[in-house]
């Protein structure tokens, strides 16, 4: 901290005042968002669970008295318990009572039956995230097609060179000797939106270095024919309207936490006019 403060006199805080600093930080931070959502008249609540590290992740999303849309995490937590509906419901109810919208609030989660299951048991407002959809029939579509062999050449192919870092490094310099840029290549993931469409172009990008390398490494893997690339380039064309579609979501920051808060609006004045 001195040389990078360019202060040699500058004193470390001890790990006690750090605490504290931290500790108080947390709290203002917590009461400006309570206030937050206390002023808000309708909120959406997002949450999702990550069985690789355990944790819960729940966001909050409303659109200010000056129609800003605000967003913020409200909590990331631990669990121990399976991610059944039942679990999934309840820690839903502990966040919105803990931060005190339940009154006031809209749910958003991904498709997964688990979440659909809970959002059925709790007394919010439910919209499942419609990116998330796009992405699930993509993978769906895709089982048992006229692609899955050769999807499945794609991954392995991948799978010779992301692992191992010298066979990727002889990639990367087969690429710079072709005058082609410097990139990996790319495993699709079932969960990754786009993985698939950007394995596969970035396949048909490196051909070139891919054949070579494979040739000098006397590998076993064969490259694609004519008619396999051409399969390969109609496939590209297929999930290009998917992709653009997830950009659009994306690029509306939050869509679905949008159109979450606009829905409840909506059931609000429909049922004053109602009235």
């Amino acid at each position: 901290m001195q040389i990078a403060s360019g202060d040699m006199s500058y004193n470390l805080p001890s790990r006690r005042t750090i605490m504290s600093r931290i500790h108080s930080l947390c709290d203002s931070e917590r009461a400006r968002r309570m206030d937050i959502l206390e002023k808000a008249k309708y909120a959406a609540l997002t949450g999702d669970h990550w069985t690789s590290v355990s944790n819960d992740n729940y966001f909050a999303h409303l659109i200010d008295e000056e129609w800003r849309l605000r967003s913020f995490a409200l909590t990331v937590s631990q669990t121990t318990e399976r991610h059944f509906a039942e679990a999934c419901t309840e820690h839903f109810l502990e966040v919105a009572k803990e931060w005190k919208v339940e009154q006031k609030l809209t749910l958003g989660t991904d498709s997964a039956r688990n979440m659909t299951a809970a959002a059925r048991l709790l007394p919010f407002e439910h919209l499942p995230c419609t990116a998330h959809s796009v992405q699930r029939t993509i993978t769906v579509s895709l089982r048992d097609c006229g692609f899955d062999s050769l999807l499945a050449k794609c991954r392995k192919i991948v799978g010779h060179f992301n692992p191992l870092p010298s066979n990727a490094q002889e990639l990367a310099e087969q690429q710079v000797a072709l005058g082609q840029k410097q990139e990996t290549l790319v495993q699709d993931v079932a969960t990754r939106w786009n993985s698939t469409l950007e394995m596969v172009k970035r396949i048909q990008r490196n051909q070139s270095s891919l054949s070579t390398t494979l040739a000098q490494q006397n590998s076993k893997i064969v490259m694609f024919t004519a008619q396999e690339l051409a399969k390969l380039q109609k496939l590209e064309e297929l999930l290009e309207p998917c992709r653009l579609v997830n950009i659009m979501l994306v690029s509306l920051y939050l869509c679905l936490c949008v159109c979450s808060v606009f829905c409840v609006r909506l059931c609000s004045l429909s049922l004053s006019l109602s009235a």
